[in-house]
């Protein structure tokens, strides 16, 4: 392919320069300068969960005064969507405009080259068929028209077995062009070879086309120009003007850090580890700046909310009618989080927050926290930046002879956020009472909360994770909506573990699981006892029920390796139509602790299991199952097989009272197999009856003596028949009385035994 390059390039080398000539005199909208050098600055910027941001410019403008916003291409679809301009002071916004242009595919419908955006020399060529060029060879030069450009294969392949591997060569390019004197000439395209065009009106179209190709590179920038008219009869001084819109930008993360420290009272002696105690609580924000702009001491709102918002290609000139509208997104989190529990009551308010200042740069690929207050420096560091441990004194490191340092408390007189908070809606708001500066392509980590918060640790075991985990369970005594994100523990200087929390609201308590607890393990046996208990029978308007109990036991045995003591929560799944039984109570069979929280889904049962032992959690959970006869369908067998779970007492006192109910079903039952009995000799008669009807129509033309005694047997069974039929209905009669007299016994029985609570 390079072979071919130099003709294709001299001929795009002429057209640059024509190119050059013409923008000179008609400059293409999309690759001039800004027109207007009256820019309107960002001053506030609002940061939501769902990946818009909501951005206010302000300025002042004299007159009548154009000022520019300049955006992204990506920016212009959400800018034309939701812009809002306003003049404080009377001023009218009369529109606004943009550089938009037609999709490149459109344009180059509209010229005469039938060439793509990224057309090969072959294509070019091919559209040219028939313009007047000249052909510059080695030695040799002809003008004329351009009749076709040809493929032609190169020399065969190489056979010879001792030239090494074959190889294929390369198709070569042949120019066949007319002269104006009739002379036809075919010249191979080389590295030597020049050809110009000589049609002016070829080379403007394909100079314009060049152009547009240029232009299309250069549309990632557009310059949004509002005018703003001086109000009629008005003053011509200064005015405010503030203008707003949304943008696609990065969603903005929560990061937290929970520093901690012992409290060892001695040596020998370890603080109880269900003993709640509180730590320190920072929040940090993760911005990112890819608008295009420069947030230049912008004012920031931090929003934990998600409003509903799309994207509609407003900018680009409709050729259909089908809307674009994307389909929402989540981040899908892989660890571990914890259902909330039980409410708990409201907080009270928190202390006021230290009048510390916190200055927060932004430069390329780099941030620094500074402090203005002496103190431990919690954050700084080149590329990213490095959480490093906490350590005290004069460069001894962790584990020195010096004197122990509270970490808690030195980080949070390290670092004191100036964040201000607000509910609105559905929302939470932080916002920063500086303002920060975050150059366009850059983040910043910000701080955006320092509290203190209540905590206890424990270790945590769930069926559904059986590695027991470390845990602080965490209560929200404070104001503050805490947002998801991930979090990091500081205990005692050293990581501790990491994880992610879930929004925590003011005052609700949540299990925050970060490291493996390797010295707990946890054996469950399920189902370990199971009972089905009879604990009621009842009988009224002619139904019986049996009440059932069904008993499971669950048995847990925890064994704490470690030499410290263990506050352990058990977490057991709730199931459907199980209930504990009896939990807390005192009876000689309660045998379900109380659980300590319920969420949705399961039971939280604390467990405290000294070192080196090995405890046991029996829970009890019971499910009522209620059995239904009706007593006219039931004989007395099948009454003597459903009381038998009785007793001898209860069961002879619900056949006393069963008795006279059986006895009318048994009177029912014989009428009955008398009525069936008789049925059965009726439908025999007259199957005997149409035999001796054959018989008659055989015989009655032949032997008339034989015919005559198969009459005479004829009328004797039809007599029986009409006898047998009287017996039938008086029998009916008697069953329904019977079967009355049954309903009415039965209704009138009342039994209600109770064999246990």
């Amino acid at each position: 392919m390079r072979l071919y390059l130099a003709p294709l390039c001299t001929f795009a080398l002429l057209s640059a320069q024509a190119q050059s000539k013409a923008q000179t005199r008609h400059p293409h909208p999309a690759t001039q300068s800004n027109p207007n050098p009256n820019p309107l600055p960002i001053t506030r910027v609002s940061l939501y969960k769902n990946g818009v941001g909501f951005f206010e410019h302000a300025g002042h403008v004299t007159g009548d005064q154009s000022v520019t916003i300049d955006f992204t291409s990506a920016q212009l679809n959400d800018v034309l969507q939701s812009l809002t301009a306003i003049d404080l002071n009377g001023g009218r916004i009369s529109g606004a405009g943009y550089n938009s242009t037609t999709p490149l595919e459109q344009q180059l419908k509209t010229l005469p080259l039938a060439l793509s955006d990224d057309p090969s020399d072959i294509d070019f060529y091919n559209a040219i068929r028939g313009a007047r060029v000249q052909v510059t060879a080695p030695g040799a030069s002809i003008s004329g028209r351009l009749l076709s450009i040809d493929l032609r294969p190169a020399l065969p392949k190489s056979t010879d077995p001792d030239s090494g591997p074959t190889t294929e060569k390369p198709l070569r390019r042949f120019l066949t062009v007319v002269s104006d004197s009739g002379t036809v000439r075919t010249i191979e395209l080389t590295p030597a070879v020049t050809v110009t065009l000589l049609d002016p009106a070829l080379h403007t179209d394909v100079s314009r086309y060049l152009e547009l190709l240029a232009s299309s590179r250069s549309q990632g920038l557009r310059h949004l120009t509002l005018l703003d008219r001086a109000p009629t009869g008005g003053s011509t001084g200064s005015r405010d003007l503030r203008v707003s819109y949304i943008s696609e930008v990065p969603v903005w993360k929560s990061t937290y850090r929970i520093l901690l420290t012992n409290k060892k009272i001695s040596p020998d002696k370890k603080e109880n580890p269900g003993e709640s105690t509180t730590a320190t609580l920072q929040g940090w924000s993760v911005v990112d700046n890819t608008t295009g702009s420069d947030w230049i001491n912008v004012h920031l709102d931090l929003i934990a909310g998600a409003p509903q918002s799309f994207i509609q290609p407003l900018s680009t000139p409709y050729y259909t009618r089908r809307p674009k509208i994307p389909l929402p997104s989540e981040a899908q989190l892989d660890p571990q989080t914890h259902e909330s529990g039980d409410a708990l009551p409201p907080p009270s308010p928190p202390p006021a927050m230290a009048s510390q200042s916190v200055v927060v740069e932004s430069g390329r690929n780099s941030f620094l926290l500074k402090n203005n207050t002496p103190g431990i420096v919690g954050m700084s560091g080149m590329s990213g930046g490095v959480l490093g441990g906490i350590a005290g004194g004069s460069g001894s490191g962790m584990g020195s002879a010096a004197a122990p340092i509270n970490y808690a408390d030195a980080a949070e007189a390290s670092i004191t956020p100036q964040t201000t908070t607000a509910s609105f809606d559905d929302y939470f708001q932080y916002t920063l009472t500086d303002p920060i500066t975050i150059r366009k392509n850059e983040s910043a980590l910000v701080p955006i909360l320092q509290t203190r918060l209540p905590i206890e640790r424990v270790s945590l075991w769930s069926p559904h994770h059986p590695q027991a985990l470390r845990a602080l369970w965490i209560t929200n005594d404070s104001t503050l909506t805490l947002d998801r994100g991930s979090f990091s523990i500081v205990e005692n200087g050293s990581f501790g573990g990491e994880g992610l929390l879930d929004p925590i609201h003011p005052g609700e308590r949540r299990l925050l699981s970060y490291a493996a607890d390797q010295a707990l393990t946890v054996a469950v046996e399920p189902y370990s006892g199971y009972s089905h208990h009879l604990r009621s029978v009842t009988v009224a308007k002619g139904v019986l029920i049996e009440h059932y109990r069904d008993v499971n036991l669950n048995d847990y045995a925890v064994r704490n390796a470690s030499a410290d003591p263990r506050t352990v929560l058990i977490e057991h799944p709730i199931t459907r139509l199980y209930t504990l039984q009896n939990p807390g109570g005192t009876g000689p069979e309660d045998t379900s602790q109380k659980p300590e929280e319920t969420t949705p889904t399961l039971y939280r049962f604390r467990l405290a299991v000294p070192a080196h032992q090995t405890v046991h959690l029996k829970i009890a959970e019971t499910h009522s199952s209620p059995r239904t006869y009706q007593l006219g369908g039931i004989n007395e067998n099948q009454i003597r097989l459903l009381t038998q779970d009785l007793g001898t007492g209860s069961s002879a006192a619900l056949l006393q009272q069963l008795q006279p109910a059986l006895d009318a079903q048994r009177t029912v039952a014989d009428l009955t197999a008398k009525k069936s009995a008789l049925d059965q000799h009726v439908n025999e008669l007259r199957q005997e009856e149409e035999r001796q009807r054959a018989n008659i129509v055989a015989l009655k033309d032949t032997d008339k003596a034989s015919s005559r005694r198969f009459v005479d047997e004829l009328g004797r069974i039809e007599d029986q028949i009409l006898e047998l039929q009287k017996q039938q209905t008086i029998l009916q009669t008697q069953i329904d009385a019977a079967r009355q007299d049954l309903a009415t016994r039965v209704q009138q029985i009342q039994f209600d035994q109770t064999l246990e609570p």
